[in-house]
């Protein structure tokens, strides 16, 4: 294993026909978006994709307010779609985006949306950082979602799901709950780091479903775009009848918050919510029902989770 942490998980040969998620589902299904913010008076390692930046000497006026349009219009766009399905999703959010973009992030609070902490800056991913940097980054990013919402941010994922050995100690050191940027499982598990049980909810870079790549480089129309999602769902809710399995797509508001693409969300969500059989649900409800169901499954010192207790 390459994880210098010890793990428990169901193991893959034990989880045909496991029940794992809440009322009979087979499928978990996590829609997020990300609000993203860099900082933009200064050249940082990763540059706001999908603004025609990428390669440029300056960052532009034209590519900043390529992103500023998320927050103008496009989370307010998405706001009104997670309302029609009566949906609480993740916002994965930026320290610096609550600092210049607090209204309309406050207003997604208040609907009941969870405030997912993303580092500092979307330009500055961990693996960028030394352990200093990286601890200052989640520290601050900690303190301004805690002055957003009136509760510290229970998970994490670094920009462009990127993370060290530092980044998982310092995040079970600051109290977060769970993880969401290591990718070696499709299923939850349990990883220790400083002296804490962590819920790792894991992300799939290698075949991304998201909004970016989708609208950016691999469809180019609207019904392409809805197809492309109902068969990966397709695909997923599949094999989910033999083993349970967890579905995500990841949206961003300078992308699916328009018009277009917005449609191609919802219509999406009209397909996934005709199933009987899946969870839709936030990143916090995932590692709520985690924690409560099986965190007491775990044996000491770690090891693999015993199936034979859902069964």
């Amino acid at each position: 294993m390459s994880l210098p942490f010890p793990t428990s998980r169901f193991r893959f040969s034990d989880r045909a026909g496991l029940p794992v998620w809440p009322g009979g589902a087979k499928l978990a299904v996590l829609v997020y978006t990300a609000p993203e913010e860099w900082l933009w008076d200064e050249r940082e390692p990763f540059v706001a994709p999908g603004t025609y930046a990428a390669g440029a000497r300056t960052l532009s006026l034209s590519a900043r307010t390529g992103i500023d349009y998320g927050y103008t219009v496009g989370l307010r766009r998405l706001r009104e779609v997670y309302r029609r399905f009566d949906m609480k999703v993740t916002l994965w959010t930026n320290g610096n985006s609550v600092e210049t973009h607090r209204d309309v992030l406050e207003e997604l609070a208040a609907d009941g949306h969870e405030i997912g902490a993303h580092a500092y800056s979307e330009g500055q991913p961990m693996s960028h950082l030394d352990a200093a940097e990286q601890k200052e980054s989640i520290a601050r990013t900690t303190e301004l979602i805690t002055d957003l919402t009136g509760a510290p941010p229970k998970g994490w994922i670094g920009p462009v799901a990127e993370a060290t050995a530092d980044t998982i100690e310092l995040l079970a050191g600051a109290g977060y709950q769970y993880n969401a940027d290591l990718q070696d499982d499709e299923l939850p598990y349990f990883l220790r780091a400083s002296g804490r049980w962590l819920v790792v909810i894991p992300y799939r870079k290698i075949g991304n479903i998201n909004d970016l790549p989708l609208f950016t480089r691999n469809v180019q129309s609207v019904s392409a775009g809805i197809d492309h999602l109902k068969e990966a769902f397709d695909a997923y809710r599949r094999e989910a009848q033999t083993r349970p399995l967890l579905f995500n797509y990841g949206t961003h508001p300078h992308v699916s918050g328009r018009p277009d693409n917005a449609y191609v969300l919802s219509k999406f969500l009209e397909y996934v919510h005709e199933h009987d059989d899946v969870w839709v649900t936030s990143y916090a409800g995932i590692c709520d029902w985690w924690k409560a169901q099986y965190e007491s499954l775990v044996p000491p010192g770690g090891g693999d989770l015993p199936p034979d207790t859902l069964r």
